[in-house]
């Protein structure tokens, strides 16, 4: 086991105990699982996997694509949408959710999501 393998461990381990992370708990098991079946911890596919750990990929893989890192420059939303589609294809994430999402950003919310702005003017 990785140590990215022993974080999703991790974090479920630390969070089991708060009752308020109960529902939270199958995202952070399970938002390494790939839609192919190749992804870790528990190698569940497609629709096994859960709806919320689907969402959580995408959006993640977004921001970790969009962020500046300090081994790697923040690419535009433009080459990182490219390159979520090309792992789509390769059956890593979940194509009907990463179509949602890239309407979404592609409708002007991709460059608020960047720079950590609300899209909308929400008032709540």
């Amino acid at each position: 086991m990785d140590i990215n393998q022993a974080a999703s461990f991790g974090g479920e381990r630390i969070c089991a105990p708060l009752k308020s992370f109960r529902f939270v708990l199958p995202i952070i098991r399970h938002h390494h699982e790939r839609f192919d079946g190749s992804g870790y911890p528990d190698g569940l596919r497609g629709e096994e996997i859960p709806g919320t750990a689907r969402v959580l990929q995408v959006v993640d893989v977004y921001d970790a694509l969009t962020t500046d890192r300090p081994y790697k420059k923040a690419l535009s939303v433009t080459d990182a949408l490219q390159t979520m589609k090309e792992e789509v294809a390769k059956g890593w994430w979940d194509p009907h959710i990463f179509d949602q999402f890239e309407r979404l950003v592609s409708g002007g919310a991709g460059d608020a999501l960047s720079r950590g702005t609300r899209p909308l003017d929400v008032k709540g």
